[in-house]
């Protein structure tokens, strides 16, 4: 699909910026300038491409040129197409998609509320963007050990603390087999591979250092850094070119964290106060029957305790019966980060501060902006094609004859790569390269002199030592460092006022992975390409009873430095 799904977690706000929004075609024809494209009654305007497209740019990292502007104007089209199906369908009629609009209705509200309240007190600066630059070329190797309750996290920490080790633990902690069996080993982890509390903490440790109890969104853990190593090819050209992307990435990062502090403070001035015996009886009769609905999972509670106080705060307080209807305007997809009483009691919180939030954003009549009811239906529009989409996807199989076809006439794929272990010596000027390059052609030892002289103080301990590297990691030096064989070195390689010599330690020859290793990787493979075939059939089939005019000549020329209104 190829617009943004709205998931609200329970724990704070999250802003989801719409990407494009349609508006009623009457009006407008192929001849308005500002026209796109028109699917019936709806229609794509330049604003709506603009605000779409530069945002995928951003997010996806696309390169912008005349046939991908081209695509993705046909693929709103098709989002048209879908949607005016699910409503020709009466898709829009049914109980749960009313319900769905109220809840969309209200994630708008807060929405707005973060856009005014919230991002103005976002700070983001050429350093912190800087900083991302090298963490996300930085790869940490971590184990943890995970648990659901912040007592039982203090349990583990303090038993390390007695002696005990992470296999030890790992063995009594874990249901998963691999995590079980490994000590909890991750691997080398880098940005965006884990909740982002974890991914702070772990990339804030040194090697050999244990981590207190963090919490995440699914519970706590406590992490060990076992190695951590950054690539040294990176260089300023490399920057500069991902620099917007990785501005929009902070940008985003900063927002959930003011978001998160914004709540805690709420949460402290509203004076929010549960009962927790209650809530531990509603989360013991959730959990007994995971699959009922909320309402059957608390029908025998509601019996005897509907108009007991469960939550209360200086902005009002809340029976049983009504938490249950709070809690039923959220959606599964909210609910599904429930894993312990803890994050009950969180979620409860966070309804009782979204409620106090509406009730604000109301009052400021956010509601009343133009763009508010066009966020609405447009995320609606949304909803309405995923249950077309899911439908679709319901109908796709992939036969075990055609994952091993693949396999077979696409071997190459899964071949492991060639990996080299490197060493390297970086220094800032030009004297001391070549003072490093006439000691290793005199034959002082490569270790010898990345212990004296680099600036990678954490190699350099090592020798210089750096570990494995794919060829895929090092960028425009690959084919120039996989000509080394063991032993030799190369350098100095310069960029800006920093130099770098490698040397090659150690080889690992490529490896092909086996038919089992990556079955499930080839499923997914298969069911993607069959599925944008489908749906791209389905909505060309549905398109022959609608009256569609695009204008894909406008798209090549717009600019896309002109100023989107969003207001």
């Amino acid at each position: 699909m190829f617009r943004v799904n709205v998931v609200v977690l329970p724990f704070c706000i999250i802003l989801v910026m719409a990407m494009c929004h349609s508006i009623s075609a009457q009006g407008f024809s192929g001849d308005n300038h500002d026209t796109l494209a028109v699917i019936g009654s709806k229609v794509i305007t330049v604003q709506d491409f603009k605000t779409a497209y530069k945002d995928k740019l951003l997010r996806v990292g696309l390169t912008d040129n005349s046939d991908t502007r081209i695509k993705y104007l046909l693929n709103l089209v098709d989002d048209e197409v879908l949607i005016a199906d699910a409503k020709n369908r009466g898709l829009d009629k049914s109980k749960t998609a009313k319900a769905e609009y109220e809840r969309i209705k209200t994630q708008e509200l807060l929405n707005a509320f973060s856009v005014k309240y919230i991002e103005p007190t976002i700070v983001v600066t050429e350093d912190d963007i800087r900083s991302m630059y090298i963490r996300m070329n930085t790869k940490i190797k971590v184990r943890h050990l995970y648990a659901r309750s912040k007592e039982e996290a203090d349990k583990i920490y303090k038993e390390l603390g007695q002696g005990r080790t992470f296999d030890d633990l790992a063995k009594e902690i874990f249901h998963d087999p691999k995590l079980r069996d490994n000590g909890g080993d991750l691997g080398y982890i880098s940005v965006d591979d884990m909740d982002p509390a974890f991914e702070n903490a772990a990339f804030a440790m040194k090697p050999g250092e244990i981590s207190p109890p963090v919490k995440t969104v699914t519970g706590y853990s406590v992490i060990k850094v076992e190695d951590k190593k950054t690539n040294p090819f990176v260089i300023e050209s490399e920057y500069l070119k991902a620099h917007e992307r990785i501005k929009a990435f902070v940008t985003k990062r900063a927002y959930e964290d003011a978001t998160k502090r914004y709540t805690a403070q709420q949460k402290e001035m509203l004076a929010v106060t549960l009962n927790k015996t209650l809530l531990a009886q509603l989360y013991a009769v959730m959990q007994a029957a995971p699959d009922a609905s909320l309402a059957e999972n608390a029908s025998a509670l509601l019996k005897k305790d509907k108009n007991t106080v469960v939550v209360q705060s200086k902005a009002g307080k809340w029976d049983l019966k009504t938490l249950i209807r709070e809690m039923q305007a959220t959606s599964e997809e909210q609910r599904k980060w429930i894993h312990s009483q803890n994050d009950l009691e969180d979620f409860v919180s966070g309804l009782m501060l979204r409620k106090n939030i509406v009730r604000k954003a109301l009052a400021a009549h956010l509601d009343t902006a133009a763009s508010f009811a066009k966020k609405v239906a447009f995320n609606f529009g949304t909803w309405l094609m995923t249950m077309v989409e899911k439908e679709l996807r319901e109908n796709i199989k992939i036969s075990p004859d055609s994952i091993k076809a693949y396999y077979v006439q696409n071997s190459d794929r899964y071949m492991k790569e060639a990996e080299m272990r490197l060493s390297s010596i970086l220094v800032n000027n030009a004297s001391t390269a070549d003072s490093v390059a006439r000691s290793l052609k005199n034959g002082v030892p490569f270790e010898k002199l990345a212990g004296q002289a680099s600036l990678q103080a954490g190699t350099a301990k090592n020798g210089g030592d750096m570990g494995f590297f794919r060829r895929s990691d090092l960028g425009k030096l690959a084919e120039q460092v996989f000509r080394l064989h063991t032993g030799e070195w190369l350098g100095p390689v310069a960029d800006s006022v920093k130099y770098l010599f490698l040397k090659c330690t150690d080889l690992k020859a490529p490896v092909m992975r086996s038919l089992e290793e990556v079955r499930g990787e080839i499923e997914q493979t298969l069911t993607t390409l069959n599925w944008f075939k489908i749906r791209k059939e389905y909505a060309n089939a549905l398109g022959n009873s609608l009256k569609i005019r695009i204008f894909p000549e406008k798209v090549t020329v717009l600019n896309l430095l002109t100023k989107v209104d969003n207001k």
